[in-house]
């Protein structure tokens, strides 16, 4: 079979997941496999034997996310051993990278029964790369430079941070999560070029990738110290959400504020002329692409989320996580668990933000103390007061 054949049988088709075929069923058996050179193409083998002779072959394929599989047909010659190769040409047609990809196969026999194999499911990584492995868990991390013992620091980084944002979550992985570390970030950069794409993000949730582009030295380890909470939050919060988009703003400011110690940029950027669509309410979807709309963005959704969590604690966040896995709108979430609007919640965040003047700061910091002296104080006068006001009585008439 040509590959021009192949590509005319090359449709997208709106079909369930078939039930997979068992091996040996009626004589019937099957192997299938794929195997990619990153950048270039991606092959599909499939060898079968029917007592029946073949008249069809269907390839289905898909990505997380993706309500069909896509599907390339091919018409057989009605022979009862067949061997199929279906071959994707990664540079007219590329894949996104890091996804895993599931596939099977589907055959149809002179008498119109269909008979699938297994689903299978491989991960269209960068293979350009000879990456090495630690596993710990269910975190799987994916290096190629610099010293074991930086990648090993960097994998306990990565176990801490699940542990300090998941825990209080109660999340546990059901699945692996793969952290792939680059230490040269034009190596990475150029790995989402082959696929047509830039890499403005460092995670891609659905797939349970983390990208981390960082040198393969102590500076590096202290860029990851901020980067793997910041993505590992983003995977967090998706599981909790069984897969829901979340609003814009509550997933960037969570995993902003997890990074620890705030960039103090963000509270400088939001602090100076807001540019044109930069609200809460603009930040429920997709943030700014421009640097500066976006570091401000960034800036206004740390500030709601540190403001909700230091007004109703961990609680609080976990009950909107709720409300907007319940599929409640951005508006409707934040009415039903904080009871004000988002324009209310905005500018409160923001307002607390602004400097306080020093003396008006200084008395609320100390009031509990002053109220104590001042208790400490009428003490002792209390006492007094009886003696003092009997000495000046005037003295009776006897």
């Amino acid at each position: 079979m040509s590959r021009g054949l192949l590509r005319v049988w090359l449709i997208l088709l709106l079909l369930p997941l078939p039930a997979p075929s068992r091996a040996g069923e009626e004589g019937f058996t099957a192997r299938a496999d794929a195997d990619y050179t990153f950048g270039q193409r991606f092959r599909f083998t499939l060898e079968a034997e029917s007592p029946v002779p073949l008249v069809e072959a269907a390839l289905f394929y898909r990505f997380p996310g993706m309500e069909a599989p896509q599907t390339a047909r091919i018409a057989l010659d009605g022979q009862t051993r067949i061997q199929v190769t279906y071959e994707r040409d990664l540079r007219q047609d590329p894949l996104p990278p890091f996804a895993p990809l599931t596939f099977w196969w589907g055959l149809q026999d002179a008498e119109g029964h269909w008979r699938f194999t297994e689903p299978q499911t491989i991960r269209y990584q960068d293979n350009r790369v000879a990456w090495q492995t630690l596993e710990e868990g269910p975190l799987r991390l994916h290096w190629h430079a610099g010293d074991p013992g930086l990648a090993r620091a960097a994998l306990e980084l990565a176990r801490q941070s699940l542990e300090r944002i998941g825990g209080p979550l109660g999340y546990t992985p059901a699945e692996p999560i793969e952290l792939f570390w680059y230490g040269d970030p034009e190596l990475a950069r150029a790995a989402f070029r082959l696929a047509g794409v830039d890499l403005e993000g460092e995670v891609r949730p659905l797939w349970r990738a983390v990208i981390l582009r960082a040198s393969p030295d102590a500076a590096g380890l202290e860029t990851l110290r901020r980067v793997i909470p910041h993505e590992l939050t983003h995977v967090i919060l998706r599981d909790l959400a069984g897969g829901r988009p979340l609003p814009g703003w509550l997933e960037e400011g969570w995993a902003l504020l997890n990074e620890g110690t705030p960039d103090p940029d963000l509270v400088r950027a939001l602090l100076e002329p807001r540019w044109e669509g930069i609200t809460l309410s603009g930040l429920c979807g997709d943030f700014p692409s421009d640097p500066l709309r976006a570091r401000q963005a960034d800036g206004l959704a740390w500030a709601v989320v540190r403001y909700i969590r230091d007004r109703e604690g961990m609680g609080g966040l976990r009950r909107l996580l709720q409300a907007y896995a319940e599929e409640r709108s951005c508006e409707s979430g934040v009415r039903q668990v904080l009871g004000r609007s988002l324009a209310r919640l905005e500018a409160e965040a923001v307002a607390a933000l602004q400097p306080r003047p020093p003396l008006p700061a200084a008395l609320e910091a100390l009031g509990p103390w002053l109220a104590l002296f001042l208790l400490m104080s009428l003490g002792p006068l209390s006492l007094l007061l009886p003696i003092s006001a009997a000495r000046s009585a005037p003295p009776r008439k006897r």
